[in-house]
């Protein structure tokens, strides 16, 4: 590094003197054996060699991450779609619900049904199904066959969990 910098100087120099043509066609001379000189230095085909390496080792990890999207892809295609799942929130889902039964499922809905507030998940999950089949469910049947028929298996599921919380 040390002699390209010379090298370099011993250019800029002769290009700023006021010397004769002859004089700096000696030291371009000079200047070009010493670039010679650097060219037969190790350092020269050292840095060849790490391009080259740097480039192979780019090949290799282009065609391996080439390799790992057609795969992922190929099981993503052959994956079949899930259906039926629900990003459903019980707590949104209980808005509708709490109109009747409480913000904390605390009441009898309409002043008839049973306070659901302290039910399991499991029983709740029961209770709407059957209201939704129309299997369940004493006085107030009718206006839950109405209420549980709008909600998907999913809805059902969160809206059971959010409620057994509460």
């Amino acid at each position: 590094m040390k002699i390209v910098l010379s090298v370099v100087l011993a250019m800029l120099i002769v290009g700023c003197s006021d010397e004769k043509s002859s004089q700096k066609s000696s030291e371009v001379t000079k200047t070009t054996q010493s670039v010679k000189e650097i060219s037969k230095d190790e350092t020269v085909p050292k840095i060849k060699e790490v391009v080259a390496t740097q480039q192979q080792v780019t090949a290799t990890v282009e065609k391996t991450v080439e390799k790992t999207v057609a795969e992922v892809t190929k099981i993503a295609k052959a994956t079949p779609a899930v259906k039926n799942i629900s990003s459903a929130d019980g707590a949104k889902l209980f808005t509708v619900c709490s109109s009747c039964h409480g913000v904390h499922a605390e009441k009898k809905a309409l002043g008839k049904s049973q306070i659901i507030k302290g039910w399991s998940e499991a029983k709740i999950i029961t209770a709407l199904h059957g209201y939704k089949n129309g299997t369940y469910g004493g006085a107030m049947k009718a206006i839950m066959k109405g209420q549980a028929s709008k909600l998907s298996d999913a809805d059902i599921n969160a809206v059971a969990k959010y409620i057994s919380k509460l």
